[in-house]
C-alpha cells in the first residue's frame, strides 16, 4: 500500500562565516531532538536564553571560536621533544606496546593495514627513527600511535614510558594539514591507507564533519583506483593483493555509512555501483580471467567481524534511502519498511552465530577446533558492538514513524520497537561497564574492554531520549524511564573520558530530563495516568526522586563557548549543596591529573572554570538498580566533568539547533497521512 513516508525533516542554517550555511540531514535524529523539546517545552518551561548557534553531537565546526587548535594530549600522555632534542630513545618492545590498543580494539573491525608490514615500518622507526620513513608511512604510524594514546585514557593505568610527541598528531589541524602533501603524490594503495588511518583517528575523537570531509576525498581515489570492483575477478591482482585491496574497500564502507547516518548526509558510495564480494563470501574466484582456486592467506574467520560490520552498514544505507531521502522522493510502502526490517533480522540472525559459536555445534563437531575458535577471536567491547548495531538499525527504521504518525497502529508499533531497541541497547552497554568496573581497580570508570567506538554516544544519546520522551508522553514507566535516563548518564561520563565534548553534553541534557520525570508531573501538566501507575506509587522498585545533593553540577562562571556571546550563560540544573562522595568510589590516578597544553578549543570548548575537587564531584559506585542517592561519574580535577560547558538539557538542545523560545506549536512534527 503506498503512501507518504514518515516525515523526518533536516535543517538548513547559516555558517559563522557570512553568507555561508551548513545543513544537518534528518538521519542524525535531529528531527526527533526537536520533537522532544517541544514536548518538554510545553509542560517544563525554562527561562529563554539566546545562543547563536547549534549543533549536533560529533560535529566539530562549530566548536572552534576562531583560534587554532590546541594540544591534544595531556603532559603525562606523551613526551614534548624540543627542537634542540628532536628524537627520543626507545626500543621495537615500546612502539608494540604504544600501538597494542590500535591493534587490540581498531584492527580487528576495520583490518585496512596490513599488520605485519606495519610493524615492519615500527621496527625501522626504533632504529632510525620516524624521519627515516616515507611520507606515507609515517603518516600511518602517527595515525596508529594516536588512536592508541587516545584508547588509554578509557583504561585503567599502567606504568611505561611515554610515547614522543614526534610520533603522534598533537593536534587535529596537525592529522588534516597532512592530506595536502599526500595529494600532491600519485595515488596507491599505500597513501589511501594513509588516508583512512587520518579519517579513523579523526573519528575515534568525534571529529565527525573533519572525517565525513576526508572522506569524501577517500571515496573518489577508491573510485579512482578501482576498489569498487572485486579484484578477484582480475588477473594482475594476487591472492594476498585482491585481499587486501578487498579489506580496505570494506573499511572505507563502514566508515562511510556511519558518517552518513551520523551527520545526516547523502551516501557518497551507492551500493549498485559496487560488486566486491565480502571476505567470508567470494562469488568470483571462478570468474573467467579472475583467480582461481580463491583461498585466504589467513585465518577467514578473523575477517567474520568487518564482514558483519560492512553488511550492517548495507542496512543502514538501505534505512537512509528509504526514511531520509528528498522529501519529493521519499515515498515508500509497508513492504518496503518489512523488506529492510526482514534485512535486519536477517542480519541478526547469523550475527548470533558469531556471537555464540557453539550456536550451531553438535556432538560430532563439539571437539572440533574449527567451531571453538571463534569465542577467542572476538572481544567482549566487539559483541557488544554488534548487538547495539542490531538495536541501532531498530531505532533508524522506526523513529521516523513515532514522529510523523501519532494515533496510528504503525506509530504505537514502532513505538514500542523503539523503547525495546532503546532498553537493550542501554541495559548491555550497562552490563558491559559494570562488569568491567568489577575487574578493574579502582572503580573509576576505566575498564580493560573500553568502548572506543564513538557511535556508543550517539546510540545511548539518542536511546536516553526514546525512552524519556516515551514515559513523558504515557507510552513507558515514569519510574523505570527514570532508571534508564540515570544509567544513560552514568554510561555517557565515562564515555567522556575520552576527551571528546559530547559525552559530557548528552549526560547534561539528559540530566535535565531527569529532573523533569522525577518531578512526577513536568511542571504540573503532564498527565501520567496512562503509564498504568501513579508516580508517587510506593512500589518498592520505584525511584526516589533525585535531591538537589545528588546533583554534580555547581555553579560556574563560563566564558565564550560554541558561539556563547561574553556575558551570556547557559544555565541548567544547579546545585550549591556539594555531594558526597561515595565511599567505594576511588578518584581516577594521577595520570590524567594534567590539563593539555595549548589551546583547548580542541577538546570542543574553552574552558575556564577552577578545577573540581573530589569534596565537589560526586561518584557512583555503579551497583545494578541502586540509582535512588546515587550520583553521578565525576570526572576528577575538572578533566572531564563537562558540566561546565553544558549545564542542561536547554544547552544540548541548542548544540540541536533548537530554540529556547518555544511556543506550542513551534517544531512540532509536520503530520502526513499513514503510509
Amino acid at each position: 500500500m503506498a503512501g507518504a513516508s514518515p516525515q523526518e525533516l533536516g535543517h538548513m542554517r547559516p555558517s559563522l562565516s557570512k553568507g555561508s550555511s551548513s545543513f544537518v540531514g534528518s538521519g542524525s535524529g535531529i528531527y526527533f531532538v526537536r520533537t522532544v523539546q517541544s514536548a518538554f517545552a510545553r509542560n517544563y518551561r525554562r527561562e529563554s536564553e539566546a545562543m547563536d548557534d547549534a549543533l549536533v553531537p560529533g560535529e566539530d565546526d562549530r566548536l572552534q571560536t576562531g583560534s587554532p587548535s590546541g594540544c591534544i594530549w595531556y603532559p603525562n600522555e606523551i613526551i614534548q621533544l624540543s627542537d634542540t632534542h628532536p628524537s627520543h630513545a626507545m626500543t621495537f618492545d615500546d612502539l608494540a606496546c604504544w600501538s597494542k590498543q590500535y591493534w587490540d580494539n581498531w584492527h580487528p573491525p576495520f583490518p585496512f593495514l596490513h599488520a605485519p608490514s606495519i610493524l615492519g615500518v615500527l621496527e625501522r622507526v626504533s632504529l632510525d627513527g620516524i624521519q627515516s620513513l616515507s611520507l606515507v608511512d609515517s603518516i600511518t604510524v602517527r595515525s596508529v600511535l594516536s588512536i592508541s594514546v587516545a584508547d588509554r585514557r578509557q583504561m585503567p593505568p599502567t606504568r611505561g614510558k611515554l610515547v614522543p610527541s614526534n610520533l603522534v598528531f598533537n593536534t587535529v589541524d596537525d592529522a588534516i594539514s597532512c592530506l595536502t602533501p599526500i595529494l600532491l603524490q600519485p595515488s596507491t594503495l599505500a597513501s589511501l591507507q594513509a588516508l583512512v588511518a587520518i579519517q579513523l583517528f579523526l573519528v575515534s575523537m568525534l571529529r565527525l564533519n573533519a572525517a565525513s570531509r576526508v572522506g569524501g576525498l577517500i571515496t573518489r581515489i577508491a573510485f579512482q583506483l578501482g576498489l569498487h570492483r572485486c579484484p578477484s575477478r582480475f588477473k594482475q591482482f594476487s591472492v594476498s593483493d585482491a585481499d587486501m585491496r578487498r579489506r580496505l574497500f570494506w573499511a572505507i564502507y563502514s566508515l562511510e555509512r556511519y558518517l552518513s547516518q551520523s551527520l545526516g548526509l547523502p551516501l557518497d558510495i551507492k551500493d549498485d555501483d559496487v560488486d566486491v564480494c565480502y571476505s567470508d563470501k567470494e562469488l568470483h574466484g571462478d570468474d573467467l580471467g579472475g583467480v582461481h582456486n580463491f583461498q585466504q592467506p589467513h585465518d577467514p574467520r578473523l575477517l567474520l567481524l568487518p564482514a558483519f560490520l560492512a553488511r550492517h552498514g548495507y542496512i543502514k544505507g538501505l534505512i537512509l534511502e528509504l526514511r531520509h531521502k528528498s522529501v519529493m522522493h521519499r515515498t515508500t510502502d509497508q513492504d518496503e519498511a518489512a523488506h529492510v526490517d526482514s534485512e535486519i533480522s536477517k542480519w541478526w540472525n547469523e550475527a548470533q552465530d558469531l556471537l555464540d559459536p557453539h550456536y550451531m555445534e553438535n556432538e560430532e563437531t563439539s571437539g572440533d577446533l574449527t567451531s571453538q575458535g571463534n569465542a577467542s577471536s572476538l572481544k567482549e567491547s566487539h559483541k557488544l558492538l554488534l548487538i547495539v548495531q542490531k538495536h541501532e538499525s531498530t531505532i533508524l527504521l522506526n523513529r521516523p514513524v513515532i514522529t510523523s504518525a501519532p494515533n496510528s497502529s504503525m506509530f504505537a508499533s514502532a513505538m514500542q520497537k523503539c523503547i525495546g531497541a532503546s532498553k537493550q541497547i542501554v541495559s548491555k552497554v550497562y552490563q558491559h561497564l559494570q562488569t568491567g568496573m568489577n575487574e578493574a581497580v579502582p572503580r573509576d570508570g576505566r575498564i580493560l574492554n573500553p568502548l572506543c567506538w564513538p557511535g556508543f554516544t550517539w546510540c545511548i544519546w539518542m536511546s536516553g531520549l526514546i525512552l524519556v520522551y516515551a514515559a513523558s508522553e504515557g507510552y513507558y514507566s515514569l519510574q523505570i524511564a527514570q532508571r534508564d535516563a540515570e544509567r544513560c548518564i552514568k554510561i555517557l561520563e565515562i564515555l567522556a573520558m575520552r576527551g571528546s565534548v559530547w559525552p559530557g553534553a548528552c549526560a547534561s541534557a539528559l540530566r535535565d530530563l531527569h529532573k523533569a520525570l522525577a518531578s512526577k508531573s513536568l511542571n504540573g501538566t503532564l498527565d501520567v495516568s496512562q503509564t498504568g501507575q501513579s508516580p508517587g506509587s510506593s512500589n518498592p522498585r520505584s525511584i526516589e526522586t533525585p535531591s538537589a545533593s545528588s546533583n554534580v553540577l555547581q555553579s560556574r562562571q563560563r566564558q565564550q563557548v560554541i558561539g556563547v556571546r561574553p556575558g551570556s550563560s547557559l544555565r541548567g540544573n544547579e546545585s550549591t549543596t556539594p555531594s558526597t562522595a561515595n565511599p567505594d568510589f576511588r578518584p581516577m590516578s594521577s595520570q590524567h591529573s594534567s590539563q593539555p597544553g595549548g589551546n583547548q578549543s580542541d577538546r570542543g570548548a574553552q574552558r575556564s572554570a577552577p578545577a573540581t575537587s573530589m569534596s565537589q564531584a560526586a561518584a557512583s559506585t555503579f551497583q545494578p538498580d541502586q540509582f535512588a542517592d546515587s550520583t553521578l561519574f565525576g570526572m576528577v580535577n575538572g578533566m572531564y566533568d563537562m558540566g561546565d560547558q553544558f549545564d542542561g538539557v536547554g544547552d544540548i538542545f541548542q548544540l540541536m539547533d533548537a530554540s529556547y523560545q518555544l511556543g506550542e506549536q513551534m517544531f512540532e512534527p509536520n503530520i502526513p497521512g499513514r503510509y
